[in-house]
């Protein structure tokens, strides 16, 4: 089905605000979109409030998002149009005061990154399945290989929409995984192929119960997520800082180890639980947002 009607959505961003870097700096809960030639991105959306596929692609014009959708299936009510532009507006992390954070932390060693990163956005997942199994994949793996690696699950397992001139794919549900298990080998997933098809398994037909998660207290969810198999703190604070936006939970790599270490311990290395502390502790309620530019600043200069 070619889409052909397209509902267009304005936000605007508090501060500064750039799509293209939010993307390329590969912190995010779902991989990196497909681009056309007039540099508009597109998703495949299935929000839990609207239980239905919604193709959106979105563009930046001046310091505002642009957002088209269209529904494959029937037409949008009013209603999931402005549920939708609340869900694109936390998506690409722009209910966060970006000018506050940037202004209270205007003297902190992180600061020459707000000017070399600017405009990245703390984004957050528009599919909670999507998001814990992309954590997964970033396990020992670099932001391309995980981005392709899910790109190809949802190429081998997802649904197919034509939009222009190629066609862009839906992240499989877990059961769908579950009951089309042998198509996994072919993405090329190594031994996270395992963990990917366990968790599913936990959460086939039971994909509502990380939505309780937003609802409960950090280290619970955190504690729920570290019973899935092949899931360690890192990965679980990967979606609980990117799936869930819980900005306590900063996760906590080797490029953060060396950064924070570096940056607040002298150079003398830390474990990851001391950085992790250091990042609440020093930073409190933007914890998260300051991990993501510790992140971008710390892979280009920190070799």
């Amino acid at each position: 089905m070619i889409m052909d009607n397209w509902i267009s959505i304005k936000i605007a961003a508090q501060g500064p605000f750039d799509l293209k870097r939010t993307f390329e700096s590969g912190h995010s809960s779902f991989p990196i979109p497909l681009k056309d030639k007039q540099d508009r991105w597109y998703l495949v959306m299935r929000p839990t409030s609207i239980n239905t596929v919604i193709i959106t692609r979105v563009a930046q014009q001046g310091s505002n998002l642009v957002a088209e959708i269209s529904c494959p299936q029937r037409e949008l009510k009013e209603n999931e149009v402005q549920s939708m532009k609340k869900i694109l507006r936390t998506t690409f992390g722009l209910q966060l005061n970006l000018a506050a954070f940037i202004e209270e932390f205007k003297k902190d060693p992180i600061a020459p990154a707000f000017e070399l990163y600017r405009g990245i956005r703390l984004t957050r997942a528009h599919n909670l399945f999507q998001s814990l199994i992309c954590s997964i994949l970033t396990q020992r793996n670099s932001i391309w290989r995980w981005n392709a690696q899910a790109r190809t699950m949802a190429k081998l397992l997802g649904e197919k929409y034509p939009v222009g001139h190629f066609l862009i794919y839906s992240f499989p549900e877990a059961k769908t995984i579950v009951n089309h298990s042998e198509l996994l080998t072919k993405a090329s997933l190594g031994y996270r192929e395992e963990y990917v098809l366990e968790t599913a398994k936990t959460l086939a037909n039971k994909e509502k119960k990380l939505e309780k998660l937003k609802k409960v207290p950090t280290n619970e969810a955190q504690n729920a997520l570290l019973e899935l198999k092949g899931v360690g703190t890192k990965v679980a604070d990967m979606f609980l800082l990117y799936g869930l936006g819980k900005m306590d939970a900063p996760p906590v790599d080797i490029w953060i180890q060396r950064a924070v270490s570096h940056l607040f311990f002298k150079k003398k290395e830390q474990t990851l639980a001391v950085c992790r502390d250091k990042l609440n502790e020093h930073y409190g309620k933007w914890a998260g947002l300051a991990q993501l530019y510790i992140y971008c600043w710390a892979r280009d200069h920190l070799k």
